[in-house]
């Protein structure tokens, strides 16, 4: 074998690995030019610059984005930062959203998936971006689904599809450790908890409705497939907590004035309205405690509590040593649809009750204002509403119906088992609340159109979907407020016009009802309606027992010019009560004595 050769060039003397020279942008429109205006050879620009062929070439492939760069950049700027395909940059954030609903409803997903997907998601939003750039098409390489999964640090976790069929085995070993658990911790069925979650579009209408088709087409109405999250939480012998709402904004307008301290369910928010490990241990410590201890202890029971819940991404493994007086209890993979008591009917129940009521809330505006357009009527539906719907829902729940719904999981504390509950009154009263209202889609509703309406919000998100949740979500970080709205407080003018206007209810009802007996029942009931406000007032007056109570009814005499017909006559409420403030300067809003937040600032 031939001898290898000597290098010729020695230690120090060998010579410098010549560095990669960048040549300025400026220099290379230059180049630009000469090829484009002075119509030079790529040879013979290579040789005056000492290049490559092959660089020079490289220069006029990019002329384009060079030029553009040129237009903003420094004349002796050498590289540029390349701005990235804005369409793509939407994808990937469609995409991870729709990798975190695939994880929280358990759906295995792998990386063939996850390219299929963001290249199906490319293509229907390039269809919709106006400045297209085709000159270097997508194509979902391996290199991207690195780089995609880096940036939004996503891991490879094994996760098992909930499926219909379930596993039964895991699921019958389950109910046989449940036991023991239960038979030595002596747990009561009312100590016994199930909590699950559940997404509700608030807004949404079925498909062939005429509000439905509307809201899709019309710009600046994207509130129709609004979403938020529904926390449930109840126990064995039926009586359920208040319910969780998670919402992608803070402070919605609809609750700006609103004591969020005092709302109906206990608020919660993140931008993409779903229940993380941070918010659920919040809500385990702020709503579930608080809520089980009030209601153990009205129940005569100690504070000693089973929760079960799913192995969901949400819920941490640490919950389960949050509190010592709480023990922690996780359903196997695989066993939700077997054994997760809310899951077997409750959910699908307060849904069909929520549709419902917003059907019934649409009748009654066009009932009490027969010009008012559908539309119109759907747009004024706010999270307010939604919220009390929500409540609505919970307080038709009969204890005997979340009973049943533990005949899986625990058989022996249901009574008289007849079945998990349906849904079918509910959906016959949407139906005729629907036709009644009328309008293309509604008048010809149908039973199977309004159940796969309810049963929508279960389904995997669409394309369609993720691309509103990524502009709803961009949309509500530029109109999120910094500071926190003060909540609205009662002033005595307030509670003055309240009265004023139930007074003028009642009148006007028995003046047009025939029927004395009917329209005395209906104001009596209006009468107890308004007692915790009476209370209250009763309240503030009793504080202040230097204030007559005469001074709210005085009686006043209108001006000169009625005086040839005189007619006694009483100031309005709000006036008088106005009128009685100003002159007690013991009502001040800094009194220590006003508990009820009834005194404020412009009163």
């Amino acid at each position: 074998m031939a001898p290898k050769r000597k290098s010729t060039s020695t230690g120090s003397a060998s010579k410098p690995k010549r560095s990669r020279e960048v040549l300025p942008i400026s220099e290379k429109v230059k180049i630009l030019d000469m090829i484009e205006k002075e119509k030079k050879s790529y040879a013979e620009i290579a040789r005056l610059y000492g290049k490559n062929e092959s660089s020079i070439r490289e220069v006029m492939k990019h002329r384009d984005k060079i030029r553009a760069s040129f237009s903003v950049a420094p004349q002796t700027a050498k590289v540029t930062s390349t701005v990235r395909d804005k369409v793509l940059v939407k994808v990937e954030k469609a995409l991870n959203l729709w990798v975190e609903d695939m994880s929280r409803k358990r759906m295995p997903i792998d990386g063939n998936m996850l390219r299929q997907k963001a290249l199906t998601l490319y293509e229907d939003f390039q269809k919709k971006d106006k400045t297209k750039d085709e000159s270097k098409p997508f194509t979902a390489s391996r290199g991207w689904l690195h780089r995609f999964r880096n940036r939004f640090n996503l891991k490879n976790r094994k996760i098992t599809r909930d499926t219909s069929s379930g596993d039964e085995e895991a699921a019958a070993m389950f109910m046989t450790d449940l036991k023991k658990v239960i038979e030595e911790g002596g747990y009561h069925p009312k100590q016994v908890f199930n909590c699950d979650e559940t997404g509700l579009f608030w807004k949404k209408m079925p498909n062939r409705t005429y509000i439905h088709k509307t809201a899709k087409q019309a710009p600046g109405f994207k509130s129709w497939k609004d979403r938020l999250t529904l926390v449930l939480c109840g126990n064995a012998a039926g009586h359920m907590i208040k319910p969780g709402v998670v919402y992608q904004m803070k402070t919605p307008h609809a609750l700006k004035h609103k004591n969020k301290n005092y709302l109906p369910v206990f608020w919660q928010h993140n931008l993409k309205a779903w229940v993380t490990a941070v918010l659920f241990t919040e809500w385990f410590h702020e709503c579930f405690i608080p809520e089980v201890k009030k209601y153990l202890e009205k129940e005569g029971l100690p504070f000693k509590v089973l929760l079960i819940i799913d192995n969901s991404p949400g819920h941490p493994e640490s919950i389960a040593i949050e509190d010592p007086n709480v023990q922690v209890l996780f359903l196997p993979p695989n066993t939700t649809s077997l054994l997760q008591p809310l899951s077997q009917g409750i959910i699908r129940c307060i849904k069909a009750i929520y549709t419902r009521q917003v059907f019934e809330m649409i009748q009654a505006a066009i009932d009490a204002n027969p010009n008012i357009e559908i539309m119109d009527c759907w747009k004024s539906f706010s999270i307010a509403d939604a919220i009390t719907f929500i409540k609505g829902a919970m307080d038709e729940l009969k204890p005997e119906t979340v009973n049943a719904c533990w005949n899986n999981l625990w058989s022996e504390v249901v009574h008289d088992f007849k079945g998990f509950p349906g849904i079918d009154r509910e959906v016959n009263i949407i139906i005729r609340t629907a036709r009644e209202v009328g309008g293309d889609g509604l008048v010809d509703m149908i039973a199977e159109e309004v159940v796969d309406h309810i049963e929508e919000h279960h389904e995997v998100l669409m394309n369609e979907d993720l691309d509103d949740f990524v502009r709803s979500a961009a949309e509500e970080e530029d109109e999120e407020e910094e500071t926190e709205a003060e909540p609205a407080k009662w002033t005595l003018e307030k509670f003055g016009e309240v009265f004023q206007i139930a007074q003028t209810l009642k009148e006007k009802i028995m003046d047009y009802d025939p029927i004395m007996e009917r329209s005395m029942k209906v104001t009596r009931l209006i009468t107890e309606a308004m007692e915790p406000l009476q209370h209250m007032f009763d309240e503030l007056k009793r504080q202040k027992k230097q204030f007559p109570i005469t001074v709210f009814f005085k009686e006043v005499q209108k001006e000169a010019s009625t005086v040839d017909n005189p007619q006694p006559s009483t100031s309005s409420a709000p006036d008088i009560i106005q009128q009685a403030a100003s002159s007690s300067p013991s009502l001040s809003p800094d009194s220590e004595d006003d508990p009820f937040g009834i005194l404020s600032e412009g009163q």
